[in-house]
């Protein structure tokens, strides 16, 4: 064989591995979606308004696996992946919690292979439903920008999985439970702009901005080696600001102003490497 007949042979090879590789990444090796999971996903919209017809492919006996804001294995063509964030203004899903809860205990709550679910700017309504708090495979759950109120149940100390929890901007209200301490895995929890109160309680990110905490802030903040941002502005958190601050290098950010700190200044926030100039000198104004 010559060279010429050589190089068409590798490049028909490296083709056909390529097409191969490509449609393993991409698709479920033409198993369709589990008939269960395809069901759940049926009942969760039925309860949902749809006005821009986002969730048009959701239809029948087709693939699940290939309709919009869904993700599947590649293997076990199990729901991996829900996709359902906002992010133009129009193109919202309306969705009521509070309208028998059918969409999330017989749906997309029952599907336990779930690791991702993104709903976030929408206009889901009501408390968040407890059989949420089963899905111990979740990695990830944003309900970012929605109307939800209520409390969070203790038994969100169930969700061991998730990696990144973001409840921000909704009218939740109430105190943080314990059991948060239970997601040992967590690296990022933001719970800003609700309505929290109580005391504030290891992490990489927290944001707790905009909520109604109070008392002083622990020493064992200052624990939390790997934390690179903290924002904990416009609360009634009080008293001083813990000297075991200085001990952590922000690498993002450090807002701590527009609360009730009192006239002393921890010789050990000079250490602060990375905390935003505006928050210092906000700060040190009130002092």
């Amino acid at each position: 064989m010559d060279k010429a007949m050589r190089f068409v042979s590798v490049f028909r090879f490296l083709s056909i591995a390529t097409i191969t590789t490509i449609s393993l990444c991409n698709g479920n090796l033409g198993v369709p979606c589990k008939q269960n999971e395809r069901q759940a996903l049926l009942m969760f919209k039925q309860d949902l308004k749809d006005p821009s017809n986002r969730l048009l492919s959701w239809v029948g006996e087709g693939d699940c696996c290939n309709w919009t804001g869904v993700v599947c294995d590649n293997l076990t063509s199990h729901v991996r992946e829900l996709h359902l964030g906002n992010y133009y203004s129009d193109e919202y899903l309306n969705y009521s919690l509070y309208r028998k809860l059918f969409g999330w205990q017989v749906g997309v709550a029952n599907m336990t292979r779930l690791k991702v679910v993104n709903l976030r700017w929408n206009i889901i309504w009501g408390t968040i439903p407890q059989r949420l708090y089963t899905c111990s495979n979740l990695e990830s759950l944003s309900l970012y920008l929605n109307l939800l109120r209520g409390e969070i149940l203790s038994s969100i100390g169930n969700l061991t999985a998730i990696v990144n929890l973001d409840l921000s901007a909704n009218q939740i209200e109430g105190k943080m439970p314990n059991s948060l301490g239970n997601l040992c895995k967590l690296t990022v929890l933001d719970l800003s702009r609700n309505y929290f109160n109580g005391s504030v309680s290891e992490m990489e990110s927290l944001k707790l901005s905009t909520n109604d905490f109070s008392g002083p802030l622990s020493d064992q903040l200052g624990n939390f080696r790997h934390l690179c941002l903290l924002a904990l502005l416009s609360n009634s958190i009080s008293g001083p600001i813990p000297v075991t601050l200085g001990n952590l290098s922000f690498q993002e950010e450090a807002s701590i102003s527009e609360n009730h700190f009192n006239r002393t200044l921890p010789k050990t926030t000079g250490q602060l490497k990375m905390v935003t100039a505006a928050y210092v000198k906000r700060i040190a104004g009130r002092l």
